[in-house]
């Protein structure tokens, strides 16, 4: 029976010897009565005597989350000892609590278990383990703290957004590219603030840094050159062909609108302001990704392909069929050129944006130009790996549904240890010595 018990409780691990127990079920709440076998080996913890004299027992109240549709109680019956030789009293040590906690050490480990996934919020957690949100904040709060970890070979720049009601609205993130680990998290994207943050890493471990991924972003790179003078800079090819996409949008929408005939419905506008319009993303997308079957057009009632489609939009403007030619040139280029070869190609295209009749063209021209040399870097690969922000971009999205999901975080110490302790995955636990299963 007492077997049976501590298979209940999830108890095993603590070899107890039980010396009395009892389950009783009471409004909807299952207690679990418990008391232990004498330890002659207890001595006094003031004198160290082992004349020991039990003086009563007194019955402590532990909340135990175990998996049952109903909270569970442990019940510990606790001996108290009185020592004859310095007339002290104590308790006898505790199996199923830590000091001065009243939630047992099963029930913390599974806390702290199931806050190890980023879509769990401390609601969740709460509501599973029959607990108080306070309580599974409290037990966070106790037992993680994050500290920054050694700065890597390859190292990532990335922010994510926190929200509107905070004094810093961006948050920024460094992390591992090799290990897709985050390395540390800032709570602001600011150039002093950020300037003073990496001032206080140590000169020697931001010298071992040989590369930086970066999206377009000044501050970011502004302090790479400063602060980071070994390493190689690498913006992410990903936002360079964002600017590109943001462009040629711009030029789609400014031809498409010189046939709006502001219609209430799509379907009786203009057919070129219906085709631009429905199939815009035949101008961002990568056309071998489009669908291959046959597409319908409600305002043709028939079904075209997608290369009669994108023959008839480039056939609206010659300008949109240039920018279209023009882009996808760019993105020939930033999949195949490669860090020994790029540098002629990058300069023709450079010029060729520049010298662009397009307004939106030139601007992206000008852009290439001032990023040339962090552009060329990011055809380096390191272990077979081009180097870019896309181990950061999958960390983002997991910190962003840290936030949808909590609703927001107010406390960023708190925001800073859920996001590393969740996405890390192997965050030491703070002052705690049991092995988390």
């Amino acid at each position: 029976m007492y077997n049976d018990i501590i298979k209940l409780l999830n108890l095993d691990q603590f070899n107890l010897k039980i010396l009395k127990t009892d389950t009783i079920k009471k409004d909807n709440k299952l207690f679990c009565y418990i008391t232990l076998k004498r330890d002659e080996l207890t001595t006094c913890p003031f004198c160290g005597g082992a004349e020991l004299t039990i003086k009563d027992y007194r019955k402590k109240k532990i909340k135990h989350s175990i998996s049952t549709n109903i909270p569970c109680y442990i019940i510990y019956n606790a001996r108290r000892y009185k020592c004859k030789y310095c007339n002290n009293c104590f308790y006898e040590k505790n199996p199923f609590a830590l000091k001065n906690e009243k939630e047992s050490i099963y029930t913390i480990c599974i806390v702290l278990k199931q806050l190890l996934s980023h879509t769990n919020t401390f609601t969740d957690v709460a509501r599973n383990l029959f607990l108080s949100v306070t309580t599974v904040i409290k037990i966070f709060d106790t037992y993680v703290e994050c500290k920054r970890s050694s700065l890597p070979k390859i190292l990532s720049f990335d922010e994510f957004y926190r929200g509107k009601k905070t004094s810093n609205k961006y948050a920024f993130v460094m992390a591992d590219f090799i290990k897709n680990k985050i390395v540390d998290v800032f709570y602001s994207r600011h150039k002093d603030k950020l300037d003073a943050y990496f001032c206080k890493i140590p000169q020697r471990e931001r010298d071992s840094v040989e590369y930086i991924t970066m999206d377009m972003w000044d501050t970011y790179r502004d302090l790479a050159k400063l602060r980071f003078k070994n390493a190689k800079i690498a913006v992410d090819s990903f936002h360079v062909i964002e600017h590109l996409n943001d462009a040629i949008k711009s030029i789609r929408l400014r031809i498409m609108n010189k046939f709006n005939k502001k219609t209430k419905s799509l379907h009786a506008n203009d057919m070129y302001y219906y085709m631009l319009k429905k199939f815009h993303y035949f101008f961002v997308k990568d056309f071998n990704s489009i669908y291959n079957g046959k597409i319908r057009i409600n305002k043709l009632k028939t079904k075209w392909d997608k290369h009669e489609i994108r023959k008839y939009l480039l056939s609206i403007d010659d300008d949109l069929k240039y920018a279209y030619i023009l882009k996808e040139r760019y993105r020939e280029f930033n999949l195949t050129a490669s860090y020994d070869n790029c540098d002629e190609e990058l300069n023709d295209l450079i010029e060729e944006f520049r010298n662009s009749h397009l307004e939106e063209y030139r601007l992206f021209g000008k852009l290439l130009n001032r990023w040339k040399e962090y552009i060329k870097n990011s055809f380096i690969r390191v272990n077979g790996r081009r180097l870019s922000n896309g181990p950061m971009e999958g960390i983002n999205s997991r910190i962003k549904t840290i936030l949808k999901s909590a609703n927001g975080i107010k406390m960023f110490f708190r925001l800073r240890n859920r996001i590393i302790y969740s996405i890390n995955k192997d965050v030491p636990i703070k002052s705690f010595n049991k092995e988390i299963k």
